[in-house]
């Protein structure tokens, strides 16, 4: 064991294979020792296999010829295939050599001679509602006649208008969702880009607001543009989009926050007061005692008449104290704006107008 620990790995390799080597030597001397023994004692019968001479070329003849016929076959079928394709080319040769008859010649139509149109008319200036525009007039058509209609483009753009109704604006989520309405008169020309003026004095605008407590301001979005010419000829009504800025510069207009429900708030508080008295008085009635079966509240015939009075009295102002927390909460803040308030109009989005002309004639 010592000399087998001191040899290095490839040695111990060496010596393994050597020891497997002279195993298989071995193992082969005794199987050919085995085999003599059996041809000396005669146990064991060897048969012979013997070949037949010509076997290999017969099988290598046989092959030969399956393929030599396969070839004559698919050459054969090349052949024929060649036949046809010449056949077919001699027959178009001998159908393009037949003259065809020649078709009659069919004259050609003449044009039919435009009739002479009238050449549109120049388009002519009208000023229509106080808002000059340009409009051209069509040849009149065999049609049921409407009224004609007028388009104006308005770009963003604002103007100087006084505010006609005041408006408590509510301060809750639920008025952004329902806002109340304000009418605004616009009382200077329209200032467009480019310092160009457009004439809508006098025109009414339909707004929507809602109060915002954090900066005290009711915000208006405009919803309606409406104009009407002097002589009632002309109409413009639909809707538009856009904001009001206040004397001061900014968005919204300053308004005084009003608060109603201090007082509802103070009586709630009351109610609750008076509610949790009733109930020490009720308690105070009562004797309680524990046992394994859980508490008990026993209430002696002297003390009937206080334990029913600190019950009905809890109990009527604790339902007093549910109204008024309720009513609190309708008499939410609303911020006060009051009327005649020179403001500005502000056009956000522009629109296409459309002036309309009436058909009964103007007010006087």
């Amino acid at each position: 064991m010592r000399f087998w620990h001191k040899l290095k790995p490839a040695q111990k390799r060496n010596l393994i294979f050597v020891a497997i080597g002279l195993f298989i030597i071995g193992a082969a001397l005794l199987s050919t020792t085995g085999k003599k023994r059996e041809e000396v004692t005669g146990k064991k019968e060897v048969k012979e296999f013997k070949l037949e001479p010509k076997l290999l070329q017969r099988a290598t003849e046989s092959e030969t010829s399956k393929e030599i016929s396969v070839m004559r076959k698919t050459l054969e079928q090349v052949q024929e295939e060649i036949k046809n394709l010449k056949a077919e080319k001699e027959t178009a040769e001998k159908r393009a050599k037949v003259p065809s008859a020649p078709l009659p010649r069919q004259e050609a139509p003449l044009p039919p001679v435009p009739s002479p149109q009238p050449a549109p008319p120049k388009p002519q200036r009208e000023v229509i509602g106080g808002i000059e525009v340009v409009s051209q007039k069509l040849p009149e058509v065999k049609e049921e006649k409407k009224s004609p209609v007028n388009r104006l483009y308005l770009p963003p753009s604002f103007m100087e208008a006084t505010l006609l109704s005041g408006l408590a604006a509510p301060t809750v989520e639920q008025g952004k969702s329902h806002p109340l309405p304000v009418i605004i008169r616009i009382k200077d020309l329209a200032i467009l880009p480019n310092k160009v003026k457009a004439n809508l004095k006098g025109c009414f605008v339909i707004a929507e607001g809602y109060g915002n407590l954090s900066d005290e301001r009711v915000h208006l979005r405009l919803t309606t543009l409406s104009c009407v010419s002097r002589r009632g000829e002309a109409v413009i009504d639909q809707p538009v989009k856009g904001f009001v800025v206040d004397n001061d510069g900014r968005i919204g207009l300053r308004g005084k926050v009003v608060s109603r429900m201090d007082a509802a708030v103070v009586r709630a508080f009351l109610a609750g007061t008076l509610s949790g008295l009733g109930n020490v008085i009720q308690q105070a009635a009562a004797n309680q005692s524990v046992s394994p079966l859980g508490v008990t509240q026993t209430v002696s015939s002297e003390k009937t008449a206080q334990y029913a009075l600190g019950g009905g009295l809890a109990a009527a102002t604790n339902e007093l104290a549910k109204f008024y927390i309720e009513l609190a909460k309708q008499s939410f803040p609303v911020i006060e704006v009051g009327t005649t308030r020179n403001i500005t109009v502000v056009i956000s989005e522009g629109t296409e107008l459309q002036i309309k002309e009436a058909k009964t004639g103007g007010a006087q």
